[in-house]
């Protein structure tokens, strides 16, 4: 065990914090934070800055133990091992170009799948006696095919970060964390990291998250915002289009706002189906809920005076 790793769990330890309420708040495996502290696995960037929040150590801190670990991993690694290889960068492009697949490589090589994954995604170097078998298989000639595995590929789409899980990494969260947050599956905020679209609640409680205006994460998303959200654009006519969108908005159901309102639900329905339009004292309610100043709701009543007096659709005011 290694004095870094050593002085990891004992950070751990001084502040009587069980390693699995670690796993927990990084949203990992408890097993996987014992390999970090036995140097048997590394964090990534991410896991770092979750791992100093969580312990209340300095991020520079951890990332020295971990270097540490790392050093000694390698030295280790060359004492065992004195041709270490290349790392293979260009690997997964010279494969694709060959129209080769990771298991297909893996088998005619004799090596498992997952040791092909591993050079691709720099986990492991390809040792020196498989670079000339491996530039055979992807056809590659063999007096450059060291410089041509090792060389850095230029970044296509795939290798782009989701302008989401950009906003994500910035932060240091993650999808876990970020679920949590806002109220949702953690599903969802992956699928939503892969192109799916959020909700205009999720935008809004993202945003917060992130830290990043409503308008700048709703187009990162490809969610255009209603434009009913702005009072400043509705007509005459527009109150139960804006009811619904503000609903929305706010992640509120009917029955929700009723309550909020110290309404029946069937009110709320009737007001955005536009069968009724709320009198001055549930407009002012309405304005207080949605955080929006008075009188707003004025200006998109219906021209008509159809039934704008009742707070219920059977006349009867309902008492909180």
């Amino acid at each position: 065990m290694t004095t870094s790793t050593t002085t990891l769990r004992a950070l751990r330890e001084q502040r009587r914090i069980d390693h699995r309420d670690v796993a927990d708040t990084l949203g990992v495996h408890p097993t996987t934070v014992l390999r970090w502290e036995r140097g048997e696995r590394l964090p990534g960037p991410t896991e770092i800055r979750l791992l100093a929040a969580a312990l209340d150590v300095d991020h520079h801190e951890v990332v020295t133990f971990f270097d540490a670990v790392r050093r000694e991993r390698d030295a280790r690694d060359a004492a065992v091992r004195p041709e270490p290889g290349i790392r293979a960068r260009s690997l997964r492009p010279l494969r694709r170009a060959a129209g080769v697949s990771a298991r297909d490589l893996a088998a005619r090589l004799g090596v498992p799948a997952s040791t092909v994954y591993n050079w691709e995604t720099g986990r492991a170097r390809v040792p020196a006696a498989t670079v000339a078998p491996l530039a055979a298989e992807l056809g590659v000639p063999r007096s450059t095919a060291a410089t041509a595995l090792a060389a850095v590929p230029a970044p296509t789409a795939q290798d782009v970060a989701p302008p989401l899980r950009r906003f994500r990494h910035r932060c240091g969260l993650s999808q876990v964390h970020v679920a949590r947050r806002i109220g949702f599956p953690r599903h969802a905020v992956s699928a939503w990291e892969h192109g799916a679209t959020p909700p205009l609640v999720a935008v809004r409680r993202l945003a917060g998250v992130y830290g990043v205006p409503v308008t700048r994460l709703a187009r990162a998303a490809g969610v255009v915002a209603p434009p009913l959200l702005d009072p400043a654009r509705w007509q005459p006519g527009d109150l139960p289009q804006a009811l619904v969108t503000l609903r929305h908005w706010c992640g509120l159901t009917q029955a929700d706002l009723a309550t909020r309102l110290g309404r029946s639900k069937d009110t709320v329905w009737a007001w955005e189906s536009g069968r009724w339009a709320p009198p001055a004292s549930a407009r002012a309610d309405l304005e207080r809920v949605f955080c929006l100043p008075r009188g707003s709701f004025e200006r998109a009543l219906p021209t008509s005076s159809a039934v704008a007096g009742t707070d219920d659709p059977t006349g009867r005011r309902r008492t909180a």
